[in-house]
């Protein structure tokens, strides 16, 4: 049974009904269990608690409009309205590595934080919106947010545990990762996958940050994995205070087959425990002060 307060509902999209488009204060929902299917939070400063969303969806099924799903319409939960807080929450896709690509979670809004939740796919697990300026393919970016104006957003996730195998945290957003698991799943190749495909636009300093994170994998993956590629040009990626395990590669990053991007993307480390590994590409950007200064100050959000 889903509850708000001393209400009732059967059924969770009746009880998003029942928040106000306007709504200004916090509306605690408590999911009491799992449900399956595909949900959108289009109400703000909603927080849902205790209890896992589940879908199967992946990107090659051909629906009725004759096109394949796509990347954007196989999400598990997505969140369009600002200030939605996810506590102790699983959000899974579970359609399988074979079914391509398969979001659990897509935010595109500000204010998202999610605490104690689990995020697990193959490919595409996790979007920060908003969706990059432009499309490599037509129609490549198909669903809820195709037609969004493009605004840039920051999340937040705490001591939650991500998994996935291919580009598993991507998009334009920025996310700041603290205490949190990044667990690569195997997916027996010799490349086994890549944690982060950020498109960061060229004008924000941050995409993503991970802070005292572990990335860990399932057994016997050991050298197989990158830390991130550039989905777009300026993606931009930065590690402090982690640990990361044996199953990444000596050189950390790859550049998509994009020369231009070495350039231009910012793929930045800081005093993390490494496996003793040191050999990364030498196109890896240097953290600075700036860096560090900032890092802090993030650390300051989560005192208040």
């Amino acid at each position: 049974m889903i509850r708000i307060k001393d209400r009732s509902f059967e059924d969770i999209s009746d009880a998003l009904r029942s928040v106000s488009c306007d709504n200004d204060q916090e509306v605690v929902i408590d999911l009491g269990g799992r449900i399956h299917g595909q949900i959108t939070i289009d109400k703000p400063h909603v927080t849902l608690k205790n209890g896992s969303i589940e879908n199967d969806l992946g990107a090659y099924e051909i629906l009725e409009d004759g096109l394949k799903r796509g990347t954007f319409r196989t999400y598990t939960l997505y969140v369009c309205a600002d200030d939605v807080h996810l506590e102790n929450v699983d959000v899974i896709n579970s359609c399988g590595y074979h079914d391509g690509q398969a979001i659990a979670l897509m935010v595109d809004a500000d204010g998202f934080r999610a605490d104690h939740c689990r995020f697990s796919s193959y490919q595409d697990t996790l979007f920060l919106g908003p969706l990059p300026d432009e499309e490599y393919e037509p129609r490549g970016f198909i669903g809820p947010m195709e037609k969004r104006e493009r605004r840039f957003h920051k999340a937040r996730f705490e001591n939650c545990v991500v998994e996935g195998s291919i580009d598993f945290i991507f998009g334009s957003g920025s996310g700041y990762f603290r205490d949190c698991e990044i667990r690569s799943r195997d997916i027996g190749q010799e490349v086994n996958g890549y944690v982060c495909a950020p498109s960061t636009p060229e004008k924000e300093r941050y995409g993503f940050i991970f802070d005292h994170c572990a990335f860990t994998s399932e057994a016997g993956m050991k050298d197989s994995v990158y830390l991130a590629r550039p989905w777009r040009d300026y993606g931009k990626c930065l590690i402090v205070d982690s640990r990361i395990g044996d199953h990444i590669r000596a050189e950390g990053y790859h550049d998509w087959n994009k020369g231009r991007a070495r350039k231009t993307c910012e793929f930045k480390e800081w005093n993390n425990l490494d496996s003793g590994k040191k050999d990364r590409v030498d196109w890896m950007k240097t953290t600075d002060a700036a860096d560090l200064k900032y890092i802090d100050s993030l650390r300051q959000e989560e005192k208040r």
